[in-house]
């Protein structure tokens, strides 16, 4: 049976914290799924690095949900925060557990930000399987359940945990039709989907997981969050961009 456990408080050191975000290129992202680590100050908060009209057009809400990405949220929510996550990556999992719920109850669930999911697969051939595997449970309606259920049965990197095999399990519990999402799966429907995710990141200068950014829904004004920082982190951000809003 799928596990859901909170812990209650986690110490989140910026160990892989990671160089990002827009123009802030450093040890780029490699296909052999391999990235350079680079820790970043105490906030985990970096400067806006370019606000060129090219990367404005990328991170708009129109144009992430034009090429399907997953939201959370309400659609017309005025800030928009893009993950770039491995569904393998501990320190994903580590926002995912401790700090996604804070923000699901004060931003996501009143309508003030929502958050859209961007897969950067780094750590393997089965990041890429629970990635195709998050994007088909999409097709029934289910990515968010699954993209949690991902994270809080997170495994050992790589053991096996996030096999084919135990994707298709996942989708039992979540109560899928499996036919649908073992054809799915199997057929690698959403591989150029995940491909292209990769790349979307690659072009913004991402260059590990996690990483995060923060935008106004037209794409402006973006300001990167380096890797599981704690809620506080994310609340200045957000209450910043929401105070201008007003």
């Amino acid at each position: 049976m799928i596990k859901k456990f909170m812990a209650i408080s986690v110490t989140v050191a910026a160990v892989a914290v990671l160089a990002v975000a827009i123009g802030y290129q450093s040890n780029a992202i490699t296909k052999n799924g391999t990235t350079a680590e680079q820790t970043g100050g105490d906030s985990g908060i970096v400067a806006t690095q370019n606000n060129s009209a090219a990367s404005h057009s990328k991170l708009a809400l129109s144009s992430l949900i034009s090429t399907g990405s997953p939201l959370r949220g309400d659609q017309k929510a005025p800030i928009t925060i893009v993950e770039f996550g491995d569904f393998q990556c501990p320190n994903c999992g580590r926002f995912a557990r401790n700090t996604e719920p804070q923000l699901e109850k004060d931003y996501f669930a009143t309508g003030k930000v929502n958050m859209v999911f961007k897969n950067v697969p780094i750590r393997g051939e089965d990041s890429v399987t629970a990635s195709m595997g998050a994007q088909c449970a999409g097709d029934q309606g289910k990515f968010w359940e699954f993209h949690d259920a991902l994270y809080y049965n997170q495994g050992t990197e790589n053991s096996g945990w996030a096999s084919a095999d135990n994707m298709k399990k996942f989708a039992s519990e979540l109560s899928l039709d499996r036919t649908k999402f073992d054809s799915c799966l199997d057929s690698g429907k959403y591989k150029s989907f995940v491909d292209n995710d990769f790349e979307f990141a690659r072009e913004l200068g991402v260059t590990g997981t996690p990483s995060f950014v923060v935008v106004k829904s037209d794409g402006t004004h973006p300001e990167e969050i380096l890797g599981a920082q704690p809620f506080s982190s994310f609340k200045a951000v957000l209450d910043k961009k929401l105070s201008s809003e007003s």
